[in-house]
């Protein structure tokens, strides 16, 4: 059982190469067929509880080491803030046992259905398909590297999201890759063709979906990377040098649209009209800005994203509704608060929650404004249908450094992009900024740790893809179709039996 566990342990860790920034997606080739033997090597046992018991050792070996060689970017968050040191490693540790915990009640589908190599593939995959659906919604959620975003290494690959959002992508990358284990068997070889066909499938579609962009020449923006630290941001030595340096990267003639990243600004908007009114005097004539800023509600505050016109009034305030654990809120507030070292973690206040996502109605079209990691979550990202014309994503990644962190996160918004068949407009501090295509294809980008503006006309939107309209309904029918045709393996077996 130890070399089994260790086993486990070592395939998840290996796993994390198919993620950004190294993209080696030929590693879910190893990893899934090696995953399932190991499984049938070592899960044995009568009952359901003790194969569950199996396979949450072996599954949540497998689990925890690819959470925790993929999210470790996190704790260098928390460099800057030394009264969380211990909190530092609570996180690093911590955080993959949680994730592991919320799939939990996945693994209940091969316990059940654990009978033969079939019967134990597809089980397998709609154990990790939907436990990533789990981790991704329960509580406030974590939908960071998903499985499928290895498909991100091709952009034809990609365009699979349009129809299946990441859960169902997921399903069929690892239905696929079992396709190995299944060729030694004549019997099997036709199941094997089918399964290995999956990828090809894939691939032409997105080869077809694909086409030349078309720009909305009216409709013209620029994106600002300032590049500024962490530590630069937090002493706040020199305001009005960060203004200058926003101001110098956004002097460009024709721009409808300015586009600032969360948190842009040292100083509160609300609080300096003046301010505000000689940054307008500086900005090209005509222009909107979009700018990431702390606003004031009653004693609270939020984490906004701000659109004023250009007679400095602000016409929407967008408050992020998808705040992060600890960083930006206490969970469990009432009880956690009670406790000297929670309450470190976000001092007495934190930030109040949104109520409600909106589109906005800007220069270069309707849009959602979403704030830091709230693209990672696609089921959030256009709730209410609307028809939008692009995302725009505020963000400030400087809080990671030269992690993996912006590089995953950049691949995020990529794929919300093909979900939603529109353009992504993204501004983050220090990188990685980027217009992204509604085929997810980035156009331009500002690499990481540098300084630098994109001035572009905004990308045609697709027609509506089949996610943004019935989000992962197809998902759960997919997987109660599988459900169901275990179900007839297993009875006919018994018919056999008997």
């Amino acid at each position: 059982m130890l070399k089994a566990f260790l086993a486990s342990s070592f395939l998840g860790s290996v796993l994390v190469f198919s993620q950004a920034p190294w993209d080696n997606f030929f590693v879910i080739y190893l990893v899934f067929p090696a995953l399932l033997l190991n499984l049938e090597y070592s899960v044995s046992g009568n009952t359901i509880y003790k194969r569950f018991i199996y396979l949450f050792l072996l599954i949540g070996a497998f689990q925890y080491f690819y959470y925790f060689f993929g999210f470790w970017w996190i704790i260098s968050a928390f460099e800057y803030r030394e009264e969380l040191e211990g909190f530092k490693y609570i996180t690093l540790f911590g955080l993959p046992i949680l994730m592991v915990i919320f799939t939990l009640p996945s693994l209940i589908i091969p316990a059940i259905f654990w009978n033969n190599k079939i019967m134990r593939f597809l089980s397998l995959s709609i154990s990790i398909s939907f436990g990533e659906y789990l981790r991704g919604n329960i509580f406030s959620g974590f939908s960071w590297n998903n499985f499928s975003y290895s498909l991100a290494v091709n952009d034809n690959l990609m365009q699979i999201f349009s129809l299946t959002g990441p859960y169902l992508a997921t399903f069929l990358l690892i239905i696929h890759s079992h396709f190995l284990v299944l060729l030694y068997k004549r019997k099997s070889i036709l199941l094997s063709i089918l399964l290995f066909s999956i990828l090809p499938g894939i691939f032409i579609f997105g080869y077809f979906k694909i086409d030349k962009n078309k720009f909305i020449d009216e409709k013209r923006f620029v994106i600002v990377q300032p590049n500024i630290s962490q530590e630069k941001k937090i002493k706040n030595d020199d305001p009005l040098e960060t203004i200058s340096n926003f101001l110098e990267l956004s002097k460009h003639d024709k721009v409808d649209l300015v586009i600032w990243p969360e948190s842009a600004l040292p100083f509160l908007i609300e609080d300096n009209s003046k301010i505000v009114e000689f940054i307008f005097d500086n900005l090209p004539n005509n222009s909107y800005l979009l700018v990431g800023n702390i606003t004031r509600n009653n004693g609270s505050y939020r984490n906004s994203a701000l659109l004023i016109d250009s007679n400095s009034r602000t016409q929407h305030i967008y408050h992020k509704v998808h705040l992060v654990p600890f960083g930006e809120y206490m969970p469990f507030k009432n009880i956690l608060s009670r406790i000297p070292f929670f309450k470190i973690v976000t001092g007495d206040v934190g930030f109040e929650k949104g109520k409600n996502i909106q589109a906005i109605k800007t220069p270069i079209g309707v849009a959602r404004t979403v704030i830091c990691y709230e693209i990672i979550f696609p089921e959030e990202i256009n709730p209410n249908n609307n028809d939008i014309d692009a995302i725009i994503n505020l963000t400030n990644d400087a809080w990671f450094g030269n992690s993996s962190g912006p590089y995953q996160h950049l691949n995020s918004a990529r794929f919300r992009a093909v979900e939603q068949g529109v353009p992504v407009l993204r501004s983050a501090n220090t990188g990685i900024s980027a217009v992204i295509d509604p085929y997810g294809r980035i156009i331009k980008k500002i690499n990481l740790n540098k300084s630098g503006y994109i001035v572009s006309s905004l990308p045609n939107k697709t027609k509506k893809t089949l996610y943004s309209i019935v989000g992962d309904f197809l998902f759960f029918g997919v997987l109660m179709l599988s459900v169901l045709i275990l179900l007839l393996i297993k009875m006919n077996r018994k018919n056999e039996r008997i």
